[in-house]
């Protein structure tokens, strides 16, 4: 079968390019071949406004001319809902349409939307033969809005052939979109404290986001242990792993966070909130560590209590290792999808 990926372009920032990056790569399969089509690319408004038009304006030449059996449409909230319902709907007048939904406030987007707008993501949202969530949380939000069937694949990564943990690393890091719904601010409230205990380990914050409001607020509490690394590039991101001696997501709304599982593909314990799909790939005391979000009393406990135990350091390694290499690796990943396609096949 024939297979049309729309989304963003690999070279995008999110944890949605990631996992279209991740398809480019490692995706082989002797019964479906993918070809790509990006409808969003960094840049300025006009690339990023180009991208979205030729996209729309292609799609369903593309999928005559290269006889496409399925469209996978990958999508967020607030405008990449908008975009890609645009696409979905031109898609579903030439074949069948699987969409998959990474976003982590799509119940907050939906609440907050006017009653028409509202009426309008149902009927969006009816329209594909088949909803892909990343959780069975998300799975239960989406059953209210649609009776198309929706099913569960949770994210996967690409990780080491050995785990390479460094439990006598002193940096503390966080991957994603610097802000409130990631817990930054939370972070920064809890810095000072574990700065006492621990003068040696250093937080890292690395993306994009509202990084000047944050560096502001680090001069105004006079942090010296907290450092906004920006955004960085995959090569870099290895260097950083292998220097991490925890990974911090103390996010209020996610979906399955790209950032938690590629820490614990390096056998790197995370500590995280027990909001989205977290919790399918985070256990509490067994491979990482659970708070409520906002708890900010909890948060700075669990890090000083981490740091102090060497122990339950190697223990949390050991056991987020084996939780993506048993759970989340590219191999059963593409063994899910490939059952996914072939179900549809037979609704065709």
């Amino acid at each position: 079968m024939r297979i049309l990926m729309i989304g963003p372009d690999t070279k995008a920032k999110g944890g949605m390019a990631t996992v279209i990056a991740n398809f480019k790569q490692h995706f082989n399969s002797e019964n479906h071949d993918i070809c790509y089509l990006a409808t969003w690319k960094e840049g300025s408004l006009w690339t990023r406004m180009k991208a979205t038009v030729a996209s729309i304006l292609q799609i369903r030449s593309r999928i005559r001319r290269e006889n496409i059996d399925i469209v996978h449409v990958h999508m967020a909230q607030d405008g990449s809902f908008f975009r890609k319902a645009l696409l979905l709907l031109q898609a579903k007048k030439e074949c069948a349409v699987v969409l998959h939904i990474h976003a982590s406030q799509f119940d907050v987007f939906y609440q907050k939307s006017h009653p028409w707008i509202q009426k309008y993501i149902r009927y969006i949202l009816g329209r594909p033969d088949k909803v892909v969530v990343l959780s069975e949380e998300w799975a239960r939000f989406y059953n209210e809005l649609t009776e198309v069937p929706v099913s569960v694949i949770e994210n996967a990564v690409e990780m080491p052939v050995v785990n390479k943990y460094n439990p006598d690393a002193r940096n503390i890091i966080m991957f994603g979109r610097i802000g409130e719904r990631k817990g930054s601010y939370d972070v920064l409230k809890i810095a000072a404290a574990v700065g006492q205990k621990f003068p040696d380990v250093r937080f890292y914050l690395y993306g994009d986001g509202e990084v000047e409001r944050v560096s502001a607020k680090l001069e105004e509490m006079r942090l010296e242990n907290v450092i906004i690394g920006g955004w960085i590039d995959a090569t870099t991101k290895e260097a950083i792993l292998e220097n991490a001696v925890l990974h911090i997501l103390p996010s209020y709304h996610e979906g399955l966070p790209m950032a938690i599982l590629e820490t614990m593909a390096y056998g790197i314990p995370n500590l995280s909130t027990t909001v989205g799909g977290i919790p399918q790939a985070i256990q509490h005391m067994k491979n990482g560590i659970l708070i409520e979000a906002g708890n900010i009393v909890k948060l700075e406990t669990e890090i000083i209590q981490f740091l102090a135990d060497e122990t339950t350091r190697y223990q949390y390694s050991k056991a987020a290792f084996n939780t993506i290499k048993n759970r989340f690796s590219m191999k059963q990943y593409q063994q899910k999808w490939e059952k996914c396609y072939m179900n549809m096949k037979k609704i065709m």
